[in-house]
C-alpha cells in the first residue's frame, strides 16, 4: 500500500524497472491511498451486502468505440440490464448519470475526462450534454454512502498535483470521498482499445473473487503479454457482428429509436474492427507490452 507524497502521486510504480523485462507490478501487488485521512474514510464506512448493483456511462460523445465495446462485454458479463446502461448521446447526460450512480453500488465510466492541472476543481467527467466537475463532486449534494466501486476507464482521472497539502485532488479521489471503497483510475490519457481490453480483464478476474489490486495486477500482465492471435480472433468476431448488423438494417425505419440503437452498435463494430486490423497490419507480436498502454490504471482504496 503506497501512500505517495506531492509529486510521487504521478509516477506508476507499477511500471517502474526491477529487472530484464520486469517491473514492481510483477512482484508486488500495488494499491494507492491519496492520504492517511482519506484511507480513514474508507475503513470508517460500513460493509457493504454481497449482492451489488452493477452499472455502466459508455462512451458519451459516441467517438469511443473502445469504450463501447468494453461496456457491451461488461454489461454482458454482469447481466446489467439497458435500464441501468447509459449508452451513447441519447443516454449518457448529466441528469441520467447522478440518478444512476444513487442506484448503483458499481459504476463503470468508459468516457472521456480531462485533469486540470492548474485548476484541478475544474477537472471534468465528459458527458453528453456537459460536464461534471471535480469541484461538484467534492460537495455535499454528492454524498454516495451505498457506492463500492468506480473503474473510471477515462482519460487522466487519477492525474493531479499538490500545492498547499498532500491531500491531492483529483477525479478519482473526489469519488473517495463521496463515498466510494474503491476507485481505478488513470494517470494518463489512455487508448481507447487498450483501456477496453484492461478493463474486460479486470473485470473478469474480479468475477473470480480476486481483491482489486489483485484483479489489476493480473490485468496489467494480460494487457502486457496478450499476443496478436488474440486480436486475430477478436478481429473475427467483431468482423461476423459488423456483416450480421448490416443484414438486419432495413428492418428498422429511420425514425424510429430502434434505428438509433441499431446505428450505435453498427459504427462501434464498424470502429472496433479497424482499431484492431490497424494493429494486425503492424508486427509488433505484443502490441500492448509498453507501460503507456497498462501502467496508467491504479487502484485507490481498500483491497
Amino acid at each position: 500500500m503506497i501512500v505517495p507524497h506531492f509529486f510521487l502521486h504521478q509516477i506508476p510504480f507499477a511500471a517502474l524497472p526491477i529487472g530484464e523485462s520486469q517491473y514492481l507490478g510483477d512482484k508486488f501487488i500495488i494499491r494507492y491511498i491519496p492520504s492517511c485521512q482519506i484511507w480513514e474514510f474508507c475503513r470508517n464506512r460500513p460493509q457493504l451486502g454481497d449482492s451489488l448493483t452493477y452499472g455502466t456511462v459508455e462512451d458519451a460523445t459516441e467517438d469511443l468505440a473502445g469504450a463501447a465495446f468494453e461496456g457491451e462485454q461488461i454489461a454482458r458479463l454482469y447481466n446489467i440490464p439497458d435500464a441501468y446502461r447509459l449508452q451513447g448521446k441519447g443516454q449518457a447526460t448529466v441528469k441520467n448519470y447522478r440518478e444512476l450512480i444513487e442506484k448503483v453500488q458499481v459504476l463503470h465510466a468508459s468516457h472521456h475526462a480531462q485533469s486540470r492541472i492548474d485548476r484541478p476543481l475544474e477537472s471534468v467527467l465528459k458527458l453528453a450534454d456537459g460536464n461534471i466537475t471535480l469541484g461538484e463532486l467534492m460537495t455535499p449534494g454528492w454524498r454516495l454512502p451505498d457506492l463500492s466501486d468506480v473503474f473510471l476507464s477515462c482519460c487522466e482521472t487519477g492525474l493531479g498535483v499538490t500545492e498547499i497539502t498532500d491531500d491531492i485532488l483529483t477525479l478519482a479521489t473526489a469519488f473517495l470521498c463521496a463515498g466510494a471503497r474503491s476507485v481505478v483510475g488513470t494517470l494518463w490519457k489512455v487508448n481507447d482499445l487498450a483501456a477496453a481490453l484492461f478493463s474486460i480483464f479486470y473485470y473478469q478476474e474480479r468475477q473470480s473473487s480476486k481483491s482489486r489490486p489483485f484483479a489489476l495486477q493480473r490485468a496489467q500482465q494480460k494487457l502486457r503479454s496478450l499476443k496478436r492471435e488474440y486480436l486475430t480472433e477478436l478481429s473475427q468476431q467483431a468482423s461476423s457482428r459488423e456483416i450480421e448488423l448490416i443484414g438486419t438494417r432495413k428492418q428498422y425505419p429511420k425514425d424510429s429509436v430502434e434505428y438509433g440503437e441499431w446505428k450505435r452498435e453498427y459504427r462501434m463494430y464498424a470502429k472496433i474492427s479497424k482499431q484492431i486490423r490497424n494493429i494486425l497490419n503492424s508486427t509488433n507480436e505484443l502490441p500492448f507490452s509498453h507501460p503507456r498502454y497498462w501502467a496508467a490504471f491504479t487502484c485507490q482504496g481498500l483491497r
